[in-house]
């Protein structure tokens, strides 16, 4: 064999080599590739089954209106397990479990209920004050307030507006709120202190039913601190669903005790002698 042929020789052997090289990487990278997608996917499965076996476990769970005290078989390989807590039942901060859209009402309740949900209509929370608290937004939120009692057996609704903002009061004839900041223990919410005697509400003999609060402007979050015990206010289902590789995901769903739709109580009929609905 000539220098010539021994040399083209070489170079033929060298780019198979780098060819072959080239091949092999490709592929290792699509068998590497196949087997992440594969994984992707098992784990996308995986997830969805678990997220459907939570979502499951709360439907159980808000018919029945109680937890699984333990893990419930589904499917095979897929379990849901339901944790059940009441909210509220305590002196403090109350906190609404979400931030409140404009226009909506949220409904703090003042007397408690009983196992089915219906209401029990004698005194509870009979303390002089709650204080009212909200979030600041880069639109500044204002909150109208009804306060629902009952005295001698008839119904009653007391009103009220709070605004930080000086130039919208004196167009929309709210009251300017107690304090700016720190309200709830919260450096960015307003507060405003409720006291009933000033909306003619002797919390003594009068039976505090529920506090209104509808956001006004803009959403915002919404809570109290009452000085003394509040009702309890609903429950908390959280409903964990499981498979049998160990993927888990959550559910939380708080459900209060129901209320009668906000649009009942916006407008108020005066008479001679009281205010009433």
């Amino acid at each position: 064999m000539s220098q010539r042929d021994a040399s083209q020789s070489g170079q033929i052997v060298l780019i198979s080599l780098l060819i072959l090289t080239i091949a092999t990487t490709i592929a290792l990278s699509l068998i590497g590739r196949t087997t992440t997608d594969l994984t992707i996917s098992t784990q996308i499965e995986e997830s969805s089954r678990a997220f459907s076996a939570a979502e499951a476990g709360i439907e159980e769970a808000l018919k029945s209106g109680t937890g699984t005290g333990g893990a419930q078989v589904l499917t095979p390989g897929t379990t849901y397990n339901v944790a059940v807590a009441s909210v509220g039942g305590a002196a403090g901060v109350y906190q609404f479990a979400q931030k409140t859209t404009r226009g909506v009402t949220e409904t703090l309740w003042l007397v408690s209920h009983n196992a089915d949900g219906t209401l029990i209509e004698t005194p509870t929370y009979t303390n002089a004050t709650v204080d009212l608290c909200w979030s600041s937004e880069t639109t500044t939120p204002a909150a109208a307030v009804t306060i629902l009692f009952k005295r001698a057996g008839v119904y009653y609704a007391a009103k009220g507006g709070y605004d930080s903002d000086a130039a919208r009061r004196a167009v929309n004839k709210f009251s300017s709120v107690t304090a700016l900041s720190d309200g709830c223990n919260n450096t960015a919410m307003y507060r405003q202190l409720l006291t009933f005697s000033d909306f003619g509400i002797n919390p003594a003999s009068d039976t505090l039913l529920m506090l209104r609060v509808r956001p006004v402007y803009s959403d915002t979050q919404i809570a109290v601190n009452a000085p003394a015990v509040l009702p309890y206010q609903g429950n908390r289902f959280e409903s964990t669903g499981s498979t049998a590789t160990g993927v888990s995901r959550k559910v939380v769903v708080y459900q209060q005790y129901r209320s009668a739709s906000s649009s009942i109580y916006n407008a108020a009929v005066y008479s001679q002698s009281a205010l009433t609905h």
